[in-house]
């Protein structure tokens, strides 16, 4: 069973492997492999996909996973609205959606954000049977061990059971950080060491190894939004003075980032003065991550999002604080905004799911 799981999950991760692909990477012999893709063949849980291009003798046929079979969900609850998106496990995502709901740790809430999930299921016409679970993306310390919210504030709770969102869902459910889901869904499995900086209502991050997300002690790595970058500074929600987050949260834009960096873009002469003190600081935290973890680091979130035609800047100014990595190459941004943690949420359940197999 073993085998087969590190098999669907290389399939899932490369979406088509041949035979001789799959006992290279996994360091499998050929009759093993044989053995266990006849069974996943017959299971219907993977097709031979087409025919790779020869190089002399007979042809590789490539493997994947079966599509419109198996289908995960993604939920992203945020302070005033919920995201949804539905993965075929053997496709990608196919369908989005958002919903308006303000979060209220009542019953009555909970209720109806399993209610809302149900009409977005229903409109996607997927049979029920079909979806194998939700993954659930929280906007705080989220803490499996304990079964807890330990704190979100956004959201305004402290040690919330996880069993509270998940009572009225009909399926399977995980959880995590939003941040770390969404490094999730913009970093590539196998990536290698990259530190995710989430640049959203309050700021976060994850940091991404070749193993996987490292999660600390107490499930509380990546809360970079309160390293201090300006001692006496402004006053964060935390209680400190000086931390990254009342400087790099999407709110100190404004709050419409749509029309900030449009104003931005239009040379308006207040946004510029804005953007050039948000990029100050962004730089100070960029290069203190450099410091500490020596590895890439990707931009995301919902401000990460638009810094794509701004990077060649944010380097420049990272490059000024740091003699070892003056160009400050090591920046990227993402592709993703909103969708990223709803994303990485139904990822994390795709994951779960195919370690069954």
């Amino acid at each position: 069973m073993q085998t087969r799981n590190r098999i669907v999950g290389l399939l899932y991760k490369e979406k088509s492997v041949t035979r001789q692909e799959i006992a290279s990477r996994l360091g499998l012999s050929m009759p093993t492999v044989l053995a266990n893709v006849t069974e996943l063949i017959a299971s219907g849980m993977v097709y031979e996909s087409g025919l790779n291009e020869s190089t002399g003798g007979r042809k590789a046929k490539p493997l994947s996973l079966s599509q419109d079979v198996h289908y995960v969900v993604g939920l992203d609850i945020t302070r005033h609205h919920l995201r949804f998106v539905l993965e075929d496990i053997g496709k990608g995502v196919v369908r989005g959606e958002g919903a308006d709901l303000d979060f209220q740790n009542d019953p009555d809430y909970f209720r109806e954000m399993a209610h809302k999930l149900d009409d977005f299921i229903a409109a996607s016409r997927v049979a029920h049977r079909k979806i194998e679970g939700v993954g659930i993306s929280i906007p705080g310390i989220v803490n499996p061990l304990a079964s807890e919210v330990s704190r979100s504030h956004i959201l305004g709770i402290t040690h919330v059971p996880l069993s509270w969102f998940s009572r009225n869902i009909a399926y399977p459910v995980c959880f995590a950080n939003d941040a770390k889901n969404a490094a999730l869904a913009e970093i590539p499995p196998q990536e290698g060491n990259v530190v995710y900086l989430s640049l959203n209502e309050t700021v976060g991050g994850a940091f991404c190894q070749k193993q996987g997300l490292y999660n600390g002690d107490d499930w509380q790595s990546g809360e970079f939004g309160h390293m201090v970058i300006y001692p006496g500074g402004k006053r964060c929600y935390c209680g400190k003075s000086g931390c990254a987050d009342p400087y790099l949260s999407s709110h100190a834009l404004g709050e419409n980032l749509e029309e900030f960096f449009k104003a931005l873009a239009d040379g308006d002469e207040q946004a510029k003065a804005r953007f050039d003190a948000y990029t100050d600081a962004l730089a100070i935290l960029v290069s203190n991550l450099r410091m500490a973890f020596d590895c890439r680091i990707l931009l995301g979130g919902d401000v990460g999002g638009y810094l794509s035609p701004y990077l060649q800047m944010i380097q420049r100014k990272a490059g000024t604080l740091n003699l070892f990595d003056p160009d400050g190459s090591y920046i990227e941004t993402g592709h993703l905004k909103r969708e990223s943690s709803a994303i990485g949420a139904a990822k994390r359940m795709a994951q779960l799911y195919l370690e069954q197999w």
